[in-house]
């Protein structure tokens, strides 16, 4: 914790200790398979029966001609890559603040900040933390690595949290040509519909704005759509 501007700030989510920790681990696993990776790539390009031979000679082979500048190469390189792990979990893990005027989110280097008036409600659902606002629209929603502390904690700085879901009973699977829905609302289902097989993630979540700004909320579980239209305070 820390002061900002008399505030008291938590900060959840990946710590310090954590990321030094990836920053250490990473690295040192890279650098270690780097090691060997010359004398198993001599020992498996010895049996046939293991595919990708072609990589696993030139390794050798590579390995064989320049010595120990070879295996200095493979460990740096074992290094290198185990950092650009390192920073990819990171850049990947939910960095959550917290005082009692403002919740601040940080995830993929996109930083979301809301004043507490305008969060009515906060819980959990499939793992993923949620912020409802007043009219009952999903603000935000986010897997954080860390559960630890973190229902106390929106509690302690007057963060309204809840159990559940307090629209739960509301959703409606959707499909296809939704008679309850407009046909551009159930065009942007079709779309997201068509993202999941594809595994397109990103095109999905982009959908899902769309339709939040249509006045619908989603949730998904797996692949099936639900959907409630949202517009009052839960």
């Amino acid at each position: 914790m820390s002061l900002n501007n008399r505030l008291e700030w938590t900060e959840l989510g990946v710590s310090r200790t954590d990321k030094m920790m990836i920053w250490t681990v990473f690295p040192i696993v890279g650098g270690v398979a780097g090691w060997y990776t010359p004398a198993l790539a001599k020992w498996a390009s010895e049996l046939p029966w293991v595919p990708f031979q072609g990589p696993l000679k030139l390794i050798s082979s590579l390995s064989s001609q320049h010595g120990a500048w070879g295996t200095i190469a493979a460990v740096a390189l074992g290094v290198l890559v185990g950092g650009m792990i390192s920073m990819a979990a990171i850049k990947e893990s939910l960095r959550i603040r917290l005082s009692d005027q403002e919740v601040r989110l940080q995830i993929h280097n996109e930083e979301r900040t809301f004043g507490r008036e305008d969060v009515a409600a906060v819980f959990m659902d499939n793992k993923q933390l949620v912020l409802l606002g007043t009219d009952g629209r999903e603000l935000y929603r986010e897997k954080p690595e860390k559960r630890k502390h973190l229902t106390e904690e929106f509690i302690r700085h007057g963060y309204d949290w809840r159990e559940q879901d307090p629209f739960a009973h509301e959703y409606v699977r959707w499909v296809a040509d939704c008679p309850e829905l407009s046909p551009s609302v159930n065009a942007l289902f079709l779309a997201r519909d068509k993202a999941f097989g594809k595994d397109e993630k990103e095109d999905a979540e982009d959908l899902r704005r769309e339709l939040s700004k249509l006045g619908v909320t989603v949730r998904d579980e797996g692949k099936r759509q639900y959907w409630r239209m949202h517009g009052r305070r839960p």
